[in-house]
């Protein structure tokens, strides 16, 4: 269903109530030629988040919706990294929260997480395409967590933060939009820093086979990697699970 919401956006918005999942049917989407379309659902039964985890979330309970980008960012890993700015600002203007970010792109409330972002990028003739999917929780309850989750995800409702599905999603299409200028996303980046759960503390970063790279994280650079001072020197992490030492 296209909405008539979309006016408001300057983008097409396809509503979908039940899907399996924004991302790939935005992929889907953009397949085709897609430029500027929102996909956005109200339940997903196989939505996707990093590392090919599931996205899990009751009916009626997340923002859940993937943006495309064409032509697609510069940088498109940084863009992603930086769609954790455009989420916090969008916390702060509508419930005053004080969001932080975790290297790559998850965003959290309180010390747990609350929204997280992956992205897929693909290169053609015309500039390529990036596919933004982003995951926000903002109605659940306690026991809408999976067990092994409840200590580490929190909705913004939990967090004292009641906030209106659409609204939310309006702010953080804006605030997306704003990243599309290059000259934002360097304030961005500035802005992604102050907030980071992880610059200047000791770090593991696990990522494939390899053995844990331990240091202390030190930056993100201009593409969107993990800067990571180690015994031997700074090591480059583009991608990982990274978790405080």
């Amino acid at each position: 269903m296209r909405s008539a919401f979309a006016g408001e956006l300057g983008r097409v918005i396809e509503y979908h109530d039940v899907l399996p999942s924004t991302q790939s049917r935005a992929r889907e989407l953009a397949a085709q030629g897609a430029s500027h379309e929102i996909v956005v659902a109200n339940e997903q039964s196989a939505g996707q988040a990093t590392r090919g985890r599931v996205w899990l979330a009751p009916k009626g309970t997340s923002l859940l919706a993937s943006w495309i980008v064409r032509p697609a960012p510069v940088a498109p890993a940084l863009f992603a990294a930086l769609a954790g700015v455009a989420i916090a600002r969008a916390l702060a203007g509508l419930a005053s929260a004080d969001a932080r970010l975790e290297w790559p792109n998850d965003v959290h409330v309180g010390g747990r997480k609350v929204a997280g972002a992956l992205a897929h990028a693909t290169s053609d003739g015309d500039g390529g395409v990036l596919v933004l999917g982003i995951g926000i929780n903002v109605h659940q309850r306690r026991d809408d967590f999976p067990a092994e989750l409840r200590e580490r995800a929190i909705s913004l409702a939990l967090a004292g933060y009641p906030v209106d599905r659409l609204a939310l999603l309006a702010r953080v299409t804006r605030e997306l939009d704003r990243l599309e200028d290059a000259a934002e996303r360097g304030a961005a980046l500035g802005e992604w820093r102050r907030r980071s759960t992880f610059l200047g503390k000791a770090v593991e970063v696990r990522a494939g086979e390899r053995a844990p790279l331990r240091g202390i994280a030190t930056a993100i650079d201009d593409d969107g990697a993990l800067l990571v001072r180690t015994s031997s020197g700074t090591e480059r992490v583009v991608a990982g699970e990274v978790a405080l030492a």
